[in-house]
């Protein structure tokens, strides 16, 4: 962009103070980019150890930079009137528009081509090429001057008037700069507004509602109120419906069922007065869809609502359910070292938000071994030229010493990084907000001493946080399903119970269902994951092999579906059954019969595991259901037998 730099017009101030929003800086390349030009910038952000500056925007965007105080004088030369500098360039990109307004014009009167915009008279323009053209003695000169307009001339003048218009309008809106830093400080005073008016309706009451769980005596009169710190999950805690893909919504009242048992209150809320955040599922859970637009709304009401936050509130005997539109988090307070000022860290930057902080010790670990791993990373591709990049086991997956940088204050995202962590420390305190509001207006915690949460000693005397998510962070591997489903499969035999083929069934004939469904060319038809057809009992849930194939590691299962068709569904008429049979790979099955009861247990209490009990609660929990059944027939029968 060439725009009027006048010389020897800037003045040098040095004084930090001096530099405010608003003002307009020469901003000088960098040593290593001498080719580069100065370009003019408007400060729009004075930090405690920055200045952020913007040049003029146009359509095809702007520059910005940060300067550290320390280089600012360095890199900057002072504007003191940069209304003269933006209206000699609006001027000189005004007068090249014209110019080639005026070039266009001279070469359409020259061609003898009308001038005119909206109304196109063909006659008219004939009779101008007619006088141009019997004024002319080279035709042919005639018609290579109109083909060099078309192709260069006109073309090039178009893409001059172009981009100086784009140059006119940057230079315009150079003048709204200094402004937006005003709009900025309203923003901030307006988002200050709406923290206080969030905070006013948590502690009032706005988004919350209290439902009475179970009834009983309440805790001593002295009892601290114990918040837990790490987020559970109902389907996880109760393992509800997991055949059916885990807990949801609308079974909120079977879990305050659930919860209220006393064995149940005591594991998930151990203290006398106690409070621990809930939600309904971890992950999303997969939902029938027919392809109706109804049923996709329906299913993304319900996924939203599986994401609601509650807090369960133990007093005593009594259990209250608190319903919060506020997301917590994970964890709903932070570890205590979540910022240590007297720590040296290193953070990574996305934009100018924090994507990681870790501590320097951290760093130089992490930098000794990126290191490492390229000198092997080196030697790897010597002894293996032939292979690709990717196929090298040291090549960097992720981490680049450049992308760290100190946080402190030489860091000029300093600023930034500290507002991210103010608001994450203001997310953790609404819930001191949340139970003081409770303590002050409500039942629920009744009797207690009068609470001042908002001082360190009020807050000390009535609250004490649980820092249980230490818990999650066990030493050594977390259980591993697959390995323990191989060694029960070990002794696979004909005689053998299993779980699995059903699924295994589902599935194939979901995929017949679907083939069948394209054949008719159904534009709307919906992929089913799993189908049962109409009169298929299938191979059941749980159920003994038919035939074990010891050398290929399969099951054959057997059993007989109704003959459907359009009489079979008539109660006269009754066809005979058709055999059907499945083989199933070892690898999807269960072996129930080798599973011993409380097997499930190593799985459940490790809550890495419990995480994902979609993948194990399905088989180890009926295995658990047909054994504890099975004993108990047993224990009659041998009753019985004794009687």
């Amino acid at each position: 962009m060439n725009e009027i730099i006048p010389k020897n017009s800037t003045q040098r101030i040095e004084k930090t103070d001096d530099i405010q929003p608003g003002q307009w800086y020469w901003i000088k390349p960098e040593l290593d980019d001498s080719e580069k030009e100065k370009w003019f910038g408007c400060v729009i952000k004075v930090g405690s150890n920055y200045a952020e500056l913007h040049s003029p925007h146009g359509s095809r965007g702007y520059s910005t930079i940060r300067i550290h105080f320390d280089n600012f004088w360095e890199r900057t030369e002072f504007e003191p009137n940069p209304e003269s500098i933006i209206q000699d360039n609006i001027k000189f990109y005004q007068s090249e528009v014209n110019r080639c307004l005026a070039e266009v014009r001279e070469i359409v009167k020259r061609l003898g081509v009308a001038d005119k915009d909206l109304i196109v008279d063909e006659s008219s323009h004939s009779e101008n090429a007619l006088v141009v053209m019997n004024g002319t003695s080279n035709i042919k000169k005639y018609q290579a001057d109109l083909i060099r307009a078309k192709e260069h001339d006109l073309p090039d003048l178009f893409s001059q008037i172009k981009r100086n218009s784009e140059h006119l309008t940057t230079w315009m809106t150079a003048t709204v700069l200094p402004l937006e830093t005003t709009i900025d400080k309203y923003e901030r005073s307006i988002g200050s507004i709406n923290d206080r008016i969030f905070n006013v309706s948590l502690y009032a009451g706005l988004t919350e509602e209290v439902v009475k769980c179970c009834d009983g005596k309440p805790a001593e009169f002295n009892e601290k109120l114990k918040v837990m710190q790490r987020r559970l999950y109902m389907d996880e805690e109760c393992l509800l419906n997991y055949r059916h893909g885990g807990m949801e919504f609308k079974n909120i009242g079977e879990f305050d069922q659930w919860i209220s048992l006393q064995e149940n209150r005591e594991r998930i809320l151990p203290f006398p007065r106690c409070l621990v955040a809930m939600r309904v599922r971890r992950e999303v859970k997969e939902r029938g869809f027919d392809g109706k637009l109804l049923t996709a709304y329906i299913n993304m009401g319900l996924e939203q609502a599986d994401k609601f936050t509650f807090l369960y509130i133990r007093n005593g005997e009594q259990l209250y359910r608190l319903s919060c539109e506020l997301d917590f988090g994970a964890m709903i307070f932070p570890d205590k070292n979540f910022y240590d000022p007297s720590r040296a860290m290193m953070v990574q930057r996305y934009g100018h938000k924090i994507s990681q902080m870790i501590t320097v010790t951290d760093y130089e670990e992490r930098c000794k071994q990126y290191k490492e791993n390229k000198i092997k990373e080196k030697e790897w591709e010597k002894q293996n030229p032939k292979e690709h990049y990717f196929r090298n086991p040291f090549r960097d997956h992720g981490f680049s010493p450049d992308d760290w940088h100190p946080f402190d204050q030489s860091n000029v995202y300093f600023d930034d990084c500290m507002a991210d962590i103010a608001k994450d420390v203001k997310a953790y305190n609404r819930i001191a907000m949340i139970i003081q509001g409770l303590l002050d207006r409500s039942p629920v915690l009744h009797p207690h001493p009068p609470a001042k949460t908002w001082t360190p000693e009020g807050f000390n005397a009535a609250i004490e946080l649980v820092y249980d998510g230490a818990n999650t962070l066990y030493g050594g591997n977390k259980p591993d399903f697959e390995k323990y489903r191989k060694e029960c499969n070990l002794s696979l035999n004909s005689q053998s119970i299993v779980i699995g083929q059903e699924f295994a069934w589902l599935k194939r004939e979901a995929v017949k269902e679907n083939n069948k469904r394209r054949s008719w060319r159904d534009r709307n038809h919906y992929d089913y994951k799993i189908y049962q057809p109409y009169g298929d009992p299938g191979p059941g849930y749980i159920s003994k092999i038919h035939e074990w194939k010891a050398r290929a590691r399969k099951a054959i299962f057997r059993w007989e579906r109704d003959r459907v068709s359009f009489y079979s569904r008539n109660d006269y008429w009754k066809d005979s059954p058709i055999p059907c049979s499945i083989s199933v790979s070892a690898e999807n099955l269960f072996n129930v019969s080798a599973y011993k009861l409380g097997d499930y247990k190593q799985f459940f209490l490790d809550p890495r595991t419990r995480a994902e009990y979609l993948r194990w609660a399905p088989m180890l929990l009926a295995a658990e259901e047909y054994c504890f059944e099975n004993r108990k027939t047993r224990k009659l029968n041998r009753t019985k037998k004794e009687d």
